[in-house]
């Protein structure tokens, strides 16, 4: 999005203002890593006080109470050498080192040397340092050192551990190996039916977690099964299904599975590689109705896509809180009407729109400190973070090979030619282009559900959405259409969970999977 703030940065970092001026030494020894050091130096701080005290530093960025961050370019940085962090060089959020506010602040550096997911714990080779050891003040006199950091670390592959009916699957993709080339793995976490018959073939339900979640997903899931009543519908649905849990990451963030120009044919590639490997290596049925999908937040948008996309690969879909689904309400902006992404003007007055609010209705965090601080972590689009990954699904490639802006950075103003690629992934207005297929096709298969207090006025473009379905009328099939959107008063992107009609989601299935002959009904189960 931004040729945002290295221009900033050029303009407002002005020479040091006094001998006291902050600024953060980062290096690292050889054994840690004897090659010299490629890719984005980033230094993340909290500051005392503001209820983070538990959280590391690089975990950001902080939805709630967004922290200050600063970054550079370390590439060709070798072992023993300084890397020096301050105003002349940085990118910034939300000030220059110089102009942080007094307080304490403890500080971690991060030297993400991998850039292949969105968040730079998940890849093997980048570089960290403590999130405890590094703590310093500023006075009214400002700071009397330099903050020294040692990047002491490296993050290791990820090892998963497996257990009884737990499997984790790493398969190549020669399709996305193609479009990247290099070599490209799909990964998922298999969890089996409890108790699995012996010759017996299974549905299977497709997970796809939200931002930043991954195939280890399926851990969770694994305990949830193994703890469930068995006569409960979670508890027979674990008898009944495999669960695998997809995991969603790349270059860009969260590719969402839908094939486009900045992540490549990952949805394509999803259908016919991954999924014919998991129907080979375990014991599946291999049709549409035994193939569900369920996901939440931006999993709920990726199982919405998948299932009006490949109507013949999956059958009923469980969405809940999905990522825009109608770009009339792209969280708070209309970007098709609206001129500018970060603000408006209310009676005289500029207004910045909120990407957060917590379950009180406190805003958090503004879609232009999102923004900024994707722009620090990755210069020009290449963050990984929430809206960075948004470009790279839905808009076009730059120029430069990076994801290209929907709206100027540093103003926020939008490029109406790049709406018109979005267009195309905007759910609400495929319905409305090709209401004969995917009107009765979703009545019929997508079970959507978003709180009407979302956090991230996700709730806002699945209203309009369900607008426009209930207005279309088809020939109904016996017994009415299965599919439903509802808006529950009173929850969030969290607590939608604890609503009754999504704790009734493994029942929900079940009776799909009844209807479809793939599981007996409960009170014939053990007659097979």
């Amino acid at each position: 999005m931004k040729a945002l703030i290295a221009l900033v940065a050029s303009l407002t970092c002005l020479p040091a203002l006094s001998q006291n001026e902050l600024k953060f030494l980062v290096t690292f020894t050889e054994r840690v890593q004897e090659a010299p050091a490629r890719g984005r130096l980033t230094v993340y701080l909290i500051k005392e006080g503001d209820g983070l005290d538990r959280a590391d530093p690089a975990n950001a960025p902080f939805f709630s109470k967004p922290q200050p961050m600063f970054s550079i370019d370390a590439t060709g940085l070798k072992p023993g050498e300084v890397a020096e962090l301050n105003d002349d060089n940085c990118v910034f959020f939300p000030v220059l080192p110089s102009e942080l506010p007094e307080g304490r602040y403890r500080a971690q550096a991060v030297l993400d040397q991998m850039n292949e997911a969105s968040s730079w714990s998940y890849e093997a080779g980048n570089l960290y340092s403590s999130s405890r050891d590094a703590v310093f003040e500023i006075t009214e006199r400002g700071v009397i050192a330099p903050v020294h950091l040692t990047l002491d670390s490296k993050t290791a592959e990820t090892e998963h551990r497996e257990g009884d009916g737990l499997t984790f699957i790493k398969v190549k993709s020669e399709l996305l190996s193609e479009f990247r080339g290099r070599a490209v793995y799909f990964r998922a976490g298999v969890v089996e039916p409890i108790d699995m018959e012996p010759g017996r073939k299974y549905p299977v339900v497709y997970q796809v977690p939200g931002f930043g979640g991954t195939e280890s997903g399926a851990y969770r899931v694994y305990d949830r099964r193994q703890k469930a009543d068995p006569d409960s519908e979670l508890g027979r649905l674990a008898r009944n299904a495999y669960w695998v849990v997809l995991n969603p990451e790349g270059p860009n963030g969260h590719h969402l599975f839908a094939n486009s120009a900045n992540n490549g044919p990952v949805g394509a590639a999803l259908v016919e590689e991954l999924i014919p490997t998991i129907d080979t290596s375990f014991s599946t049925i291999q049709k549409s109705t035994a193939r569900l999908l369920r996901g939440h937040s931006s999993g709920g948008w990726s199982t919405l896509w998948l299932g009006i996309t490949y109507p013949d690969t999956f059958g009923g879909v469980w969405s809940t809180a999905p990522d825009p689904v109608d770009f009339s309400s792209f969280q708070a902006v209309d970007i098709y009407n609206d001129a500018n992404m970060y603000r408006y003007e209310d009676t005289g007055q500029v207004v910045w729109n909120t990407s957060y609010s917590d379950a009180e209705g406190n805003k958090g965090m503004t879609i232009l400190d999102e923004n900024r601080m994707e722009e620090v972590i990755g210069p020009d689009n290449t963050s990984g973070q929430q809206w960075d990954s948004w470009l790279a699904v839905f808009g076009p490639v730059s120029r430069t090979g990076a994801p290209a802006d929907l709206y100027d950075a540093m103003t926020g103003e939008i490029d109406s030619r790049v709406v018109k690629q979005f267009e195309r992934y905007d759910i609400s207005k495929k319905l409305e282009t090709d209401r004969t297929t995917l009107g009765p096709l979703m009545k019929e298969r997508i079970r959507l559900v978003v709180g009407d207090m979302d956090n991230y006025d996700l709730d806002e473009a699945v209203v309009k959405l369900k607008s426009q379905l209930d207005a279309l009328t088809f020939a109904e099939p016996e017994g009415g259409f299965a599919g439903y959107i509802e808006i529950v008063p009173g929850a969030d992107h969290g607590s939608v969970f604890r609503s009754p009609i999504v704790r009734d989601f493994p029942r929900q299935m079940l009776q799909m999977l009844e209807e479809n002959g793939h599981v007996s009904p409960a009170n014939q189960e053990g007659d097979e």
